[in-house]
């Protein structure tokens, strides 16, 4: 009760607020505070088979309610031809029965949208996100987790209807818990683009993007009866055509396919191991796509579809690689000029990828995850939204304790001034 009374004092403040900003607020406002609360109610918080329901440890809760509180400021500052866009928020996460679980989170971006004359423009941009990991994939672990990414791109016009530009990036990701330090990555990409704009608007590119992932701390993958080791650290180079296409008023595509080769380097770092023995992770190359469309058959309805096939990473001790295949679907439906209905579908197949070959007995993990939500929006002033919806889900694996079921009610409000 305590922690729904919180909620409805900051409910009550967020309205409020918004409402008293009306009478200062204007359209195109630099600077523009916000502030949220949303209350969730999570029927497997830590995405549990069945048959580990019985087995939970001392003092966690299978089903908990949480609150979600969110403060910040939006910048967008046009001087001239230049933009600056940047954010800056604060998040605050209660449990109301796993409160060992709480947590104060933080988001501060920062980008750059420059232009040099009429034919060189680009960015220029930073962040840093520390934000608590879902428990899908990590069991009964509180893991935070801190993103910093610098980049820097850049384009040139020398016709109006061809750019070319490339960029640079890098990005740091560290975990607080000890079991996920062998996720720590630094990851450096470069990446050249060429792009031709036809006259009806469409836009067909090619990329060249390198790829360079440092994960420091080695992955124990067996302690009995030998201590086996692997290098997550890779090398990776893609090539892919882009494509975008504005096949009428309602209805939009746009594409990606190529080709991605990933080398690992299987080297045995420092390790606090006394004798450990390295497991070469094995190489991967392949095709990937992703098709998406956008598409609005009236005024007050809009579709988006996608269909992926994308390699990532993977923290299974089976694997150095995971191929993902799904399909993601979204609709929007402005019921009323102040109500409005989203929904959306996904589904995901990841094959993990990599046989160590020193560990018998092991099998090759693969999941199917279907996950739904519905939301109804109202939004009694352009200042203030309230969501009120559902999200339900599912994992099948073929390793056992990897399946599991849940559904989260929630509710939440926003006040920007």
């Amino acid at each position: 009760m305590r922690l729904v009374r919180v909620w409805l004092k900051t409910v009550l403040a967020i309205c409020c607020a918004g409402w008293a900003g009306l009478a200062t607020g204007h359209e195109g406002d630099t600077f523009r505070p916000f502030v949220s609360a949303g209350h969730f109610q999570d029927s497997n918080l830590f995405r549990l088979a069945r048959s580990e329901y019985s087995s939970l440890p001392p003092g966690y809760a299978k089903q908990d309610r949480y609150a979600l509180y969110q403060a910040g400021i939006n910048v967008d500052w046009k001087p001239g031809r230049q933009q600056v866009v940047a954010s800056a928020a604060k998040t605050l996460i209660r449990y109301a029965r796993n409160d060992f679980l709480d947590f104060d989170g933080d988001d501060l971006q920062a980008r750059w949208n420059w232009r040099l004359g009429n034919r060189l423009s680009g960015q220029l941009g930073a962040s840093r996100v520390t934000s608590q990991s879902g428990f899908e994939n990590i069991g009964l672990v509180d893991n935070h987790e801190r993103r910093e990414r610098r980049f820097v791109r850049a384009e040139w016009e020398p016709h109006p209807r061809w750019r070319v530009g490339g960029g640079l990036g890098t990005l740091d990701n560290t975990h607080s818990a000890p079991s996920q330090r062998s996720q720590d990555v630094r990851q450096d990409n470069q990446e050249l683009n060429i792009a031709y704009l036809t006259r009806k608007g469409s836009r067909l590119g090619a990329q060249l993007r390198h790829l360079e992932a440092d994960y420091p701390n080695m992955q124990v993958m067996a302690l009995v009866p030998v201590q086996y080791v692997a290098d997550n650290s890779f090398r990776q180079d893609e090539f892919n055509l882009t494509g975008e296409w504005k096949l009428s008023a309602k209805l939009s595509l746009n594409t990606q396919a190529g080709w991605v080769k990933r080398r690992y380097d299987n080297r045995l770092k420092p390790t606090p191991l006394p004798a450990p023995s390295l497991v070469d992770r094995p190489d991967h190359s392949g095709v990937t796509a992703r098709v998406g469309a956008d598409w609005s058959p009236t005024a007050k309805t809009r579709v988006n579809a996608a269909f992926y096939q994308e390699l990532g990473g993977a923290t299974d001790i089976n694997a150095s690689s995971v191929l993902k295949r799904g399909l993601n679907l979204d609709a929007a439906w402005l019921i009323r000029e102040k109500w409005q209905m989203n929904a959306g579908l996904n589904f995901e197949n990841r094959d993990f990828r990599g046989d160590p070959g020193a560990l018998s007995g092991l099998t090759r993990r693969d999941d199917d995850t279907t996950n739904a939500n519905l939301v109804v929006r109202y939004m009694p002033t352009r200042a203030v939204s309230l969501d009120v919806g559902i999200q339900a889900g599912r994992r099948s694996s073929n390793l056992a304790n990897e399946d599991f079921r849940y559904r989260t009610l929630f509710v939440s409000v926003r006040g920007d001034f």
